[in-house]
């Protein structure tokens, strides 16, 4: 086949691509035929692209899981507490709107990280205020049910293990501490 008829569909079938007329693996499987396995340069540009902007927000989710130990840690103040705890919350409720928008970035897993968080700073607030043992274990038991609870509703498998986990981990903290 001619050069310039090749690169002419594999223009066409890219634009088909783009624009939702034929289902992606349609497309891609003409794509691989007609460049006979090499694909285009354009696609692979564009993948190689993407792939750091991700795991960068994939990142920074995950670090937002140490800014609560970070502040009860450096900080004294409780007004530090409760700005530092809150500003990590939105910034959690910030990541969970960054990745239901984006096709291609999980939401369970900043739903997952925002579920973390939360128990941390509340964890470490109530041991800090109140340090009662008891308030602590019925609060962690408050939050993998709730992970449970939330999992089912939303059809997210790794939350509701995650729930079940802590739940045999406040047992395991129960026993120790009590028996």
């Amino acid at each position: 086949m001619d050069e310039e008829r090749k690169h002419i569909i594999i223009n066409e079938i890219n634009y088909w691509k783009t624009h939702h007329l034929l289902p992606n693996q349609y497309c891609d499987f003409l794509l691989a035929l007609y460049t006979e396995g090499e694909g285009t340069k354009e696609n692979k540009i564009s993948e190689s692209r993407q792939t750091p902007y991700y795991l960068l927000l994939y990142f920074l989710d995950t670090l937002l899981i140490l800014f609560p130990i970070l502040i009860f840690q450096f900080t004294d103040n409780k007004l530090f507490y409760i700005i530092g705890i809150a500003l990590t919350i939105i910034c959690s409720l910030g990541m969970i709107k960054a990745f239901s928008r984006n096709d291609q970035l999980k939401d369970s897993y900043a739903v997952m990280i925002f579920f973390l968080v939360f128990l941390f700073s509340t964890m470490l607030w109530i041991n800090e205020y109140f340090r009662v043992y008891w308030i602590t274990y019925t609060w962690i038991l408050i939050n993998s049910i709730s992970w449970i609870i939330f999992g089912k509703i939303r059809r997210q498998f790794f939350l509701q293990i995650a729930g079940v986990f802590i739940l045999i981990i406040l047992a395991i903290m129960f026993g120790f501490h009590y028996f």
